[in-house]
């Protein structure tokens, strides 16, 4: 085949963002692509950075081939956010150019080895540091640097980054949000190209983990990591440690009133208030959508302290035996247990 145009839909919404992504790797072989965008509205947060990737990683199937775009222009919002420059068209911001105001945080690509080189050079945790890069990151969004939603959203966004740099093996992520005061509603959105959750919690010798879907679920299990499980050396007096509760404690401030997304290779699992569903993705590594419902979230401290006893009680039930100590970190703010 000589050209090949392929229309993107008009609604990129996470499922069809995910539709678009496995139908693309399904594409035949062809001299020249074509990526058509005249259909295209709004592309939000986690669309802009799945879909960046996927694009990049299918054009990297492909390097005797040329790519174009068409009808991409008008897409002033994506353009700015770093979108179109994520995946090789010199269109719009490079990612992280664009300076994050007005409640957003356009695609930026993050090098976890220099968070650590951060943490070091100021005699820090690694998780300490995070921290402070999340504060700054959610004082953009919320534009104050106090309150329920700047809490939240500085403990969601540190417990997703530290996820990446302590299991994933990748060298960079990817991240971008956005907060829609009108709507009452913040998005956010983290990938990384590492091992995957499945690979991750292979060295945890009381799981057995046989395919993606069973990782995930696994995964989002309070208590449950590649790391932290009965036998493995733990330092109690560490409150960074990792203790397989970040992903849960997210999981739950997302399901009251919003969603939490997790996708990591041929899976993806949707939670909200009351439903689960699963999605064939074809993604490797690990991508995460955050969607927060700002008129449901209450006081951090106590929001957290109530998950916590419902995944005690979830252990006694389900999975009595396995390594349980949550760390003082995954269960709240450490300027709280800073005080004690």
């Amino acid at each position: 085949m000589e050209s090949h145009t392929i229309t993107l839909p008009r609604r990129l919404t996470l499922e069809s963002t995910i539709q678009f992504a496995n139908e693309l790797h399904e594409v035949p072989e062809s001299k020249k692509y074509v990526l058509d965008f005249q259909l295209v509205g709004r592309i939000e947060p986690y669309a802009m950075l799945f879909l960046s990737s996927e694009i990049q990683r299918w054009r990297e199937k492909f390097p005797e081939s040329t790519f174009a775009v068409q009808n991409h222009k008008s897409k002033s919002y994506a353009a700015h956010m770093g979108f179109f420059k994520a995946f090789g068209v010199d269109f719009g911001n490079t990612p992280g150019e664009a300076m994050g105001s007005s409640r957003y945080l356009p695609v930026s690509i993050w090098a976890a080895d220099k968070l650590r080189e951060g943490a070091a050079e100021n005699y820090e945790a690694v998780g300490e540091f995070i921290e402070k890069q999340a504060e700054e990151m959610s004082a953009v969004l919320t534009q104050t640097d106090s309150g329920d939603l700047f809490d939240t959203l500085t403990y969601s966004i540190r417990e997703i980054i530290r996820n990446v740099v302590e299991h994933s093996e990748s060298k960079q992520f990817g991240f971008c949000a956005q907060y829609w005061p009108t709507y009452r509603r913040v998005e956010l959105a983290l990938l990384d190209r590492g091992i995957g959750v499945r690979q991750g919690l292979c060295t945890n010798p009381h799981l057995v983990v046989e395919n993606d879907h069973d990782a995930l679920n696994y995964a989002l299990m309070p208590g449950i990591s590649g790391k932290a499980f009965k036998g493995a050396k733990r330092d109690k007096h560490d409150v960074w440690e990792n203790s397989g509760f970040g992903l849960y404690m997210t999981s739950r401030l997302c399901r009251e009133g919003g969603s939490f997304f997790i996708a990591s290779g041929d899976t993806g699992i949707y939670l909200s208030e009351k439903k689960k569903r699963y999605l064939n993705t074809p993604f490797n590594g690990t991508a995460l959508r955050l969607l927060l419902n700002t008129d449901r979230l209450t006081g951090l401290s106590s929001m957290l302290e109530r998950y916590s006893k419902e995944a005690v009680q979830f252990k006694k039930e389900y999975i009595d035996g396995q390594n349980f100590a949550a760390s003082t970190a995954s269960k709240m703010l450490s300027r709280d247990f800073k005080k004690s």
